[in-house]
């Protein structure tokens, strides 16, 4: 089953608001760095404060939707990401695309993914007075990218867009030592897309699936009616088979041997009641003798075993 490639957006530099902060009135446009009477952007990169708090120059903390930013494969039960991209070839593809397009970079969690850059953001603060999300961003653009360094460093791509509430925004990490990144993005285009697209997350649920319980139940109709077809066929092979006999037992099939007094036979065989070719139609009550005599004989009942001959 194909589904739609997963729509990359790039992330803006100007980033959305964070829960419990104090918002510029609505209308207003706001720029990152910019001062304004009431209003200044947050140097965290997620949210924007009132003046007076971001006056000093010490770091802001790190974003408390940093962990929960991350989407992993454990947080979709029971998904298989093995059974899934095997079987969703589209996916695979949509994250050999996706996981080579920096432009999905969330680049402040860039900053805090790899302690090596968070720690000379924190420590160059006063110097450049940058969020970590343009720091981040020209970080990646001076050195992160180039070919010394571009697999150096873990990369957290945003898939499905910039969303309006920074904790809503999903990242998976790239990059060295990231070998669930290809896991985690199948759990993610599953939990976001495939399930709704009729797509199965483990080979269970798919044998389980009433449109695999259906073809089996076709096939297990399909045995029985051959086994009654063949069970009907022999019947009426042995059913032909004893009609034939009964038939052949009425047509006088057999043979047939009469005997009188033991001493003369007569064969019934192909003798019917209605004509006698010899007899000229008198019948088989009556027997002409057509050639010579006939001599049937008799023990007699008198002294010295003589025999009389009687002509028929």
């Amino acid at each position: 089953m194909a589904g739609s490639p997963v729509q990359i957006t790039p992330v803006p530099s100007v980033n959305v608001w964070a829960p419990g902060t104090i918002h510029p009135p609505a209308g207003q446009t706001v720029h990152v760095g910019q001062s304004y009477p009431q209003w200044t952007v947050n140097s965290s990169g997620d949210g924007y404060v009132g003046a007076a708090a971001a006056t000093s120059n010490k770091p802001i903390p790190g974003s408390e939707f940093f962990p929960e930013r991350r989407f992993r494969a454990n947080q979709v039960g029971g998904f298989n990401a093995n059974y899934y991209l095997n079987n969703n070839q589209d996916v695979l593809d949509n994250f050999n695309q996706w996981s080579n397009d920096t432009s999905a970079m969330h680049f402040a969690d860039y900053v805090r993914a790899n302690p090596g850059l968070e720690d000379a953001w924190s420590s160059t603060y006063n110097q450049h007075n940058q969020s970590r999300w343009d720091w981040g961003a020209t970080h990646w653009k001076d050195f992160g990218s180039t070919p010394a360094e571009i697999g150096g460093r873990i990369k957290p791509l945003v898939v499905g867009g910039v969303q309006h509430h920074p904790g809503d925004t999903r990242t998976i990490w790239t990059g060295p030592g990231q070998d669930q990144a290809k896991a985690d993005f199948a759990a993610w285009h599953f939990d976001n897309a495939g399930r709704n697209e009729g797509r199965y997350g483990n080979e269970s649920s798919w044998y389980m699936s009433a449109e695999q319980q259906g073809i089996r139940d076709a096939e297990v109709a399909a045995q029985l009616k051959e086994i009654a077809d063949a069970e009907a066929a022999a019947m009426q092979k042995v059913a032909e088979g004893a009609e034939a006999g009964r038939l052949a037992s009425r047509r006088g099939g057999g043979s047939q041997t009469l005997g009188a007094s033991g001493a003369a036979t007569f064969k019934g065989k192909g003798l019917t009641s209605s004509e006698n070719k010899r007899g000229k139609g008198r019948g088989t009550g009556q027997f002409k003798r057509p050639y010579g005599a006939s001599n049937l004989s008799i023990a007699a009942t008198g002294k010295g075993n003589q025999q009389s001959t009687l002509n028929l």
